[in-house]
């Protein structure tokens, strides 16, 4: 049975975790990503998002300053832009000074492939441990001391 830590925030025991569908899409950037390319190398945080939610935009910071505190230490970050206009993404992708890749999803599709989130529920984010499978998620914004907690668990996982 997963664990509750705080309100929105669900911890999955080591033997329910599943693997995340396949996601693979363009960034904002216009790269092309496979999430299973990072997946499986660390610890893997995936944030979805948009432009227009207010939320995002009161996360975006505690996001972006996990994600430069730990690099170098096997954590990797991605966002998932939904159902979002490129320009206003791109903008709010350079007003949070986030620098890791954000998938783009106007449509929506990836957001379907992420059974384990609502579907209408953003900002949301899913940590995946070392083995690419999901092992918490959090359904709303997300603070910095909340993240960190869960990253530090997940990488002293053996």
């Amino acid at each position: 049975m997963a664990a509750a830590e705080t309100p929105g925030t669900t911890v999955f025991p080591a033997a329910e975790r599943r693997p995340l569908a396949e996601l693979s899409g363009e960034t904002l950037a216009g790269q092309s990503l496979n999430l299973g390319d990072v997946a499986g190398s660390g610890v893997v945080v995936i944030n979805v998002w948009a432009s227009w939610c207010t939320s995002c935009r009161e996360e975006s910071a505690a996001l972006a300053a996990v994600a430069g505190e730990l690099q170098g230490q096997q954590v990797s970050f991605v966002g998932v832009d939904e159902q979002d206009q490129a320009p206003a993404a791109r903008r709010f992708v350079a007003e949070t000074r986030t620098t890791y890749p954000q998938l783009s999803d106007p449509q929506g599709l990836l957001l379907d492939k992420l059974s384990v989130l609502p579907q209408s529920g953003i900002p949301s984010t899913l940590l995946l441990d070392r083995r690419g499978l999901v092992a918490a998620r959090v359904i709303g914004p997300v603070t910095q001391p909340q993240l960190r907690r869960l990253i530090g668990s997940l990488q002293r996982e053996s």
